[in-house]
């Protein structure tokens, strides 16, 4: 190989290796989330294709999930299903009403639900409680 062409080809693996070594995700630099599940209901029924958001109070990121034809969900912060932040949250429930068309923008429960400002529900996260069961009502 001539002298020329081994700097540049070490130079290359070189950069390579450090560029690959800087794309690994860095879960170790993520926050610890807790586990969380739970069901949605709304007057004791079931609230299926809901989108649940909990807001943490200290404002870091929020976690997420959507509901099941049974109204169970899984929350995800940072990867799937990781769940989140250990702590206090403001919870938000958005649920749209089913058409023979598909999904209509009309609410399914009460409106009050839909924004972190307006909405009655609040929940701890914590390893001890790692069910929730969010029942809401008008």
């Amino acid at each position: 190989m001539n002298s020329f062409i081994r700097p540049r080809l070490a130079g290359a693996v070189l950069l390579a290796l450090f560029v690959s070594a800087g794309c690994g995700g860095k879960d170790e630099d993520l926050p610890e989330t807790v586990a969380v599940s739970g069901v949605v209901t709304y007057k004791g029924n079931p609230v299926p294709e809901a989108t649940i958001m909990l807001y943490p109070v200290q404002g870091r990121k929020p976690a997420s999930g959507r509901s099941d034809a049974e109204g169970k969900f899984t929350l995800t912060t940072f990867n799937k299903d990781d769940g989140a932040l250990p702590g206090e949250h403001q919870v938000t429930v958005n649920a749209f009403q089913s058409t023979p068309e598909g999904v209509s923008m009309k609410s399914s429960i009460p409106t009050k639900y839909s924004n972190p400002t307006s909405s009655p529900l609040k929940v701890t996260v914590s390893e001890t409680e790692p069910e929730l069961k969010l029942e809401l009502t008008d």
